[in-house]
């Protein structure tokens, strides 16, 4: 019998520790993935609640394979099952929901996943950090005299294993992973404990130093950090180094800091051999020349050279000497350090009070700057670090809209440390260590971690029911869990109709309905109905937008609208606006219906039939939802499958045509495109059938967007190479800056790439000859000024619109092409049609001297063209003195007002210029700008400008944009965010026009992959926290701040 077999056979039979034995004689190197995954599952399976070694024994199996068993339903819930169990639900949650994503409506998944938000957002410990500290000082004490003994007596130092594993026993009662050294100083013994370069660690290492107990103190001392040893000598393989023998060149930093760059003759070899080793050598010794903690506090990083730099040096030994010259004081205790270490930041606040806590935070300080920003970033990883030993790490949310006066700041400020008082008083200084805090326009904010989370929250609540403040939270530093009220007090509910359960009623239903004729209807009309009810509705103050997203009933029309208007855009705006319902969609199977059908129009089939799935589990009785799980599995092959779901709506629709043509479908093997070329009613789909029905090119155009053909595509791509050009796709157009006669000009196609590989390659070859000929690149209207050309339009009838900037003028207009190349009768003018998206004369004026102060004089402008409706010039600001680096600025996005939510208006953030800053170095150059590693910036900023108008929505401070790819071949950066303008006086934020409206500046940071997906699946604020050491200058290659991983030189570390 095949082992795997043999394996699932001896689970059957509840046998598991036959499938360890078996598997265990195999040798590791031996086993295959899917053994080593089987053999974890056994463990897990024999393992007992609270026993810890079978649990990371299956760690140990599973993680080497996360990628071989990427989207593997399996692997994903045991990992998740593994980290549960050692309650460490942070990285068990996000296995979990991995888990739930290949196996969607599972419900076991569903309720581990629902008990890790749970336990996430008011953490229960076994055993809190508190008690693990005082259990470790024990256990330590019980062993003390040994430790003292073996060092004492080996001094060949053949005990070291046994010492440091005995010491680790001990030490990891509280402290999972923790580096730690022994020795004895000629007066006392010591243990050391390193924080291993990471200021969070040396929170917890600082609290387990002050707890140790009397009776040790009289032999041991404990020290947090490398202590500085002059003569410290260090062996890289068969090599002595000491610090005499480092050459270093300072560079300083902001904030007192200094960068390194280092040089050891003696460790030039083993950098070709070893280079880790090289790199841990030299920590070693700067950690050794300074102490642990001085190189966290006071190092911002170094290089390693293997040649020597031609400027005068140093050697390493002297850089005590040298920091003190500049008037740097070095650290040896990491209690002082911490205690003295506080940074203040100022952040741009959301000034939509239901955004989420902190977003509306505008000043703070806080001892542990990577916790901010983590939580910004929606990242979990030092929290997740912390919660493993028993620690919380969270902060204590209240409203400040009591106070008020002349000394409102004050009176803030003086609550918090009355609050911060109290904790420290009834609770005890055992239980928290406090971090800093924050005012936000709503809320004020104190920050701490918990060393007996049970014992601060007790207090705090007492103090906040005494306080005469409305409400207050806890809330842990993560971003995907909610939080927990101390004191509560009920939301404002909206205007809910009791008849409907929606914030529609009976009689906007009935309007809703009157536009739906059945057969056809006026879908448009429906849509326009919907969004002014919903714009009414939130100037009224009957609702707030999010609350009308939230809304089920609103979502069904809406997507019922949006879909049977049946074009690629409306099914993308559908998608968009669904998602946000969906909590509210349990038990309702014509939401997923609907939200599952927007998606395969949009191609998005995987995800389509998991919310088709969904919905047949949730309302089984709803035929339809049978009708897309038909189609859907049929497509992914499931044939059975697709005829059961046929099957379970003929039984609530007997007879019905939809089923009985799905079902003849299926068995002949019918495309979903096949599947879908149908209408509901027969009469009007036998009319489609027959090729005389008026829609029917519409109709094919709405199913060329489900799936990509892949030839097609990759002919698309072999004829234009757009990944050369800033190519942006899905997002909903296929977009990218393509040269013609060297002048770069827009090309937008607008569908998703599906659409886009059925375009056909005669025809884009067509298209491809007319660019490159540069026929079209200028056109005079008759008694106009010429034009060059700027942006050119396709659609999925091959209908072309060419956008023409009249530089002279500095007006637009537009002309229309048929398939064939030859003019329509339609034209387009700026200054016929689209007088407001223009800044007037005087405006300009005001804009264009607001860069000039703001940013600096600019030598060059990019006439470059966003959308037809308007215009963005791009100015470039050269590097100077002050600004060593590039800044390019939108000049004309702001001429076009935004669609600014209503409960926003006074804020006056319906106009907004964007800028981003690029290196010195950076290639701007016209021959440059035809390679995406350099063009992409200005791609960037077109896509933002032109996002407001194509979406009808609006951009400001923490919005974000997700390309969803990347943005060139040498960068993962594929998204980005908008802060306030950086490296610009106070007070320059906005421009305001002579007419007294407001235009906004925003500075654009590009992002990463996770770093976009942290940001979504918390807040800005956690995005801010974690990045609060990004450079606005854009660098491709940056550390990424989720990961927390840095770069020195080429080598990530």
């Amino acid at each position: 019998m095949d082992l795997l077999k043999q394996c699932q056979q001896w689970f059957e039979q509840d046998e598991a520790q036959k499938v360890i034995d078996a598997l265990e004689a195999i040798p590791a190197e031996e086993r295959t993935p899917e053994l080593d995954s089987e053999l974890a599952k056994a463990y897990i399976a024999v393992a007992h609640i609270g026993e810890r070694e079978p649990f990371e024994k299956a760690l140990e199996l599973l993680a080497p394979h996360e990628e071989y068993f990427a989207g593997d339903h399996c692997w994903n819930y045991r990992i998740a099952s593994a980290y549960y169990f050692l309650d460490e639900e942070g990285p068990a949650l996000r296995y979990f929901e991995k888990a739930l994503k290949a196996r969607p409506g599972d419900k076991d998944t569903q309720e581990y996943i629902d008990d890790c938000r749970r336990r996430l957002s008011l953490p229960r410990f076994e055993k809190n950090f508190r008690e693990r500290t005082q259990e470790a000082w024990a256990a330590f004490s019980q062993i003390e005299a040994e430790l003292r003994q073996i060092i004492d007596t080996d001094e060949t130092h053949q005990r070291g294993e046994e010492l440091v594993e005995k010491c680790g026993n001990a030490l990891k009662i509280a402290l999972r992973d923790t580096a730690f050294e022994l020795g004895f100083n000629g007066t006392k013994y010591e243990l050391i404990l390193s924080p291993e370069g990471l200021r969070n660690r040396l929170f917890p290492l600082v609290y387990f130093e002050k707890q140790i107990p009397k009776s040790l103190q009289e032999n041991w001392n404990v020290l947090v950090g490398r202590q500085p040893a002059n003569g410290f000598e260090l062996r890289a393989g068969e090599i002595e180094v000491r610090a005499e023998d480092v050459q270093i060149w300072i560079e300083k930093t902001e904030d007192k800091r200094v960068r390194l760059v280092l040089h050891c003759e003696k460790l030039v070899p083993l950098m070709k051999e070893d280079t880790d080793k090289v790199w841990w050598a030299l920590s070693m010794l700067i950690d050794q020349t300074i102490g642990e903690v001085s190189a966290i506090a006071f190092i911002d990083g170094f290089d390693v050279y293997a040649e020597p730099k031609k400027e005068p040096s140093k050697i390493l030994s002297e850089l005590p000497e040298i920091l003190h010259e500049m008037g740097i004081t070095l650290w040896r205790d990491g209690s002082d350090y911490l205690e003295n270490s506080y940074f203040g930041y100022e952040l741009e606040p959301v000034k939509d009070p239901e955004a989420d806590w902190r977003l509306d935070a505008y000043i703070g300080s806080t001892r542990l700057p990577v916790i901010i920003n983590d939580y910004l970033s929606a990242r979990s990883d030092v929290v997740d670090e912390y919660h493993k030993d028993g620690i919380a790490v969270g902060f204590l949310a209240y409203p400040v809209s009591g106070f008020t006066g002349e000394d409102r700041a004050n009176k803030i400020l003086e609550f918090r440390d009355n609050l911060q008082e109290a904790i420290l008083k009834n609770a005890g200084e055992e239980a928290v260590t406090f971090l800093g805090g924050a005012t936000g326009l709503y809320y004020g904010y104190l920050d701490f971690i918990a060393w007996d989370l049970n014992a601060v929250l007790k207090v705090a609540q007492k103090f906040f029911e005494e306080s005469g403040l409305p409400y207050a939270h806890f809330h842990t530093f993560r971003r995907d869990v909610g939080g927990v009220p101390l004191l509560d007090e009920k939301e404002k509910e909206p205007d809910i109709h009791e008849e409907t359960g929606s914030l529609l009623s009976a009689e906007d239903i009935e309007t809703l309905e009157s536009f739906d004729e059945g057969v056809s209807g006026y879908f448009k009309k429906m849509l326009d109905w919907l969004e002014n009810f919903i714009k009414n509705g939130v100037e009224e103050g009957r609702f707030t937008e999010k609350q009308a997203h939230q809304d089920l009933q609103i979502a069904l029309w809406y997507a019922f609208a949006c879909n049977n208007i049946d074009d690629y855009i409306h099914y993308y705006q559908a998608v968009e606006w669904m998602k946000a319902s969906e909590k509210n969609a349990a038990g309702c199977a014509t939401w997923y219906y609907r939200y599952s059908v927007a998606l395969m129009y949009c191609g998005r089939l995987e995800e389509a039939l998991e919310y088709a799935e969904k919905g047949a589990k949730e309302e089984p009785s709803y035929p339809w939802i049978w009708l897309e799980v038909g189609k859907l599995r049929a497509h992914f092959g499931n044939k059975a499958g697709a005829l059961d779901a046929v099957k379970q709506g003929l039984k609530l629709e007997p007879g019905d045509h939809e089923f009985l043509t799905l079902k003849k479908e299926i068995k002949a093997g019918a495309t979903l495109e096949q599947m879908e070329y149908h209408w509901i009613n027969p009469d009007a789909d036998q009319t489609l059938q027959q090729g005389l029905d008026e829609n029917a090119d519409d109709k094919q155009c709405a199913i060329a967007c489900i799936r990509v053909n892949e030839a097609g595509l990759a002919e698309f791509y072999e004829l234009f190479h757009p990944e050369q050009y800033g190519y942006k796709k899905n997002s909903p157009c296929c977009e990218f800056q393509y040269p013609v006669k060297e002048h770069l000009v827009e090309i937008s196609f607008r569908m998703n790439e599906a659409g886009l590989s059925k375009m056909g390659i005669d025809w884009l070859r067509q298209l491809k000859e007319w660019l490159d000929s540069g026929e079209w690149l200028k056109h005079t209207p008759e008694g106009e000024p010429e034009g060059i050309l700027t942006g050119v339009f396709v659609d999925q009838t091959r209908r072309i619109g060419l956008v023409y900037q009249q530089p002279e003028d500095d007006q637009y207009f537009q002309i229309f092409l048929n398939p064939d190349g030859t003019k329509a009768d339609a034209f387009w003018s700026s200054k016929k049609d689209s007088e407001p998206e223009v800044y007037s004369e005087d405006e300009m004026s005001a804009i264009e001297q607001h860069i000039k102060n703001t940013f600096g004089e600019f030598e060059n402008v990019f006439h470059e063209l966003v959308s037809p409706d308007i215009h963005v010039d791009i100015c470039l600001v050269p590097p100077s003195e002050e600004r060593d680096y590039y800044t390019l600025v939108t000049m004309g996005m702001g001429a076009h007002r935004m669609n600014v939510p209503e409960e926003l208006a006074e804020y006056k953030l319906e106009r907004a210029e964007l800028a981003i800053a690029l290196p010195s170095d950076w290639k701007l150059d016209e021959e440059s700008l035809k390679d995406e590693r350099w063009c992409w910036p200005i791609g960037l900023l077109k896509v933002l400008a032109r996002l407001p108008i194509a979406s009808d929505t609006w951009l400001g401070w923490g919005h974000t944009m997700d390309k969803e790819s990347s943005f060139a071949e040498n960068t993962d950066l594929c998204a980005s965010i908008l802060i306030s303008p950086q490296g610009v006086e106070e007070g320059n934020e906005t421009c305001t026009l002579p007419n007294g409206e407001v235009v906004n500046f925003y500075q654009v940071i590009p992002l990463y992959r996770d770093e976009m997906e942290y940001k979504l699946e918390n807040d800005v604020d956690a995005l801010f926290e974690k990045m609060e050491d990004v450079s606005f200058v854009v660098n491709p290659t940056r550390p990424d701040a989720i990961t927390g991983s840095i770069n020195i030189g080429d080598k990530k570390v």
